[in-house]
């Protein structure tokens, strides 16, 4: 009951963090053609000055008069743990928010729309992620927890109910301080971020998907 009650307090504040003017730009494309973009700020710090990290994202499909609007919350702890997550999904079927809270080795996620609520208990940990296949700035706490030899790591997609088990290995750092973290296993591919952590570049060989960062 008390994971339930905090999942229902993250509910507006997290949507107030939606307003806020993200920093950084992403274009987002499938076999060559954009199909939509995501804008985000990573920043240092929770809310009410709790410290760790928080991560603010909206991506729209297609980027003009979009069918499918995703807006994201996360907080991790110092110790990346989960905090606090939420995703709002707006579509031509209505507006669904997704919630998530981690309670030692249980995750809880509960999904609210119109006349309707659920919730679901899953396998919890520090080796989780919450990932979704629209918001690719999450994929941020990938690149924080990737290591030289190798991290196994287990993505939960709240949207789909997707659970991908995969291995994130750092590799070294590049010119301006960026890091490149090679993906195997369930999710294949290629994760470039710069000096503060922020994607640059996402390769997703299997779905076909190139995510870059957008000129300033």
């Amino acid at each position: 009951m008390r994971t339930a009650a905090v999942l229902l307090l993250l509910l507006p504040a997290a949507r107030a963090e939606a307003q806020e003017s993200l920093e950084t730009k992403l274009v987002i494309t499938q076999e060559g053609r954009e199909t939509g973009r995501e804008e985000f700020t990573l920043r240092q710090g929770r809310g009410r000055g709790a410290p760790g990290s928080g991560l603010t994202a909206v991506a729209r499909y297609p980027a003009t008069n979009p069918l499918l609007k995703l807006a994201a919350t996360l907080e991790r702890t110092p110790e990346s743990a989960l905090a606090k997550f939420q995703l709002d999904v707006e579509s031509p079927n209505g507006t669904t928010v997704i919630l998530a809270a981690g309670s030692g080795a249980r995750l809880i996620i509960r999904t609210v729309a119109k006349g309707s609520e659920a919730g679901r208990e899953l396998p919890g940990g520090p080796d989780v992620v919450l990932l979704d296949e629209g918001v690719y700035s999450l994929y941020a706490a990938v690149v924080d927890l990737a290591t030289p030899g190798g991290k196994a790591l287990t993505g939960v997609f709240p949207r789909t109910s997707r659970r991908a088990s995969f291995v994130a290995r750092r590799e070294a750092g590049g010119e301006g301080g960026t890091t490149r973290v090679t993906l195997s296993g369930d999710i294949n591919g290629t994760v470039v971020a710069d000096a503060q952590g922020r994607i640059q570049h996402l390769e997703l060989p299997g779905s076909r998907v190139a995510v870059t960062r957008a000129p300033d």
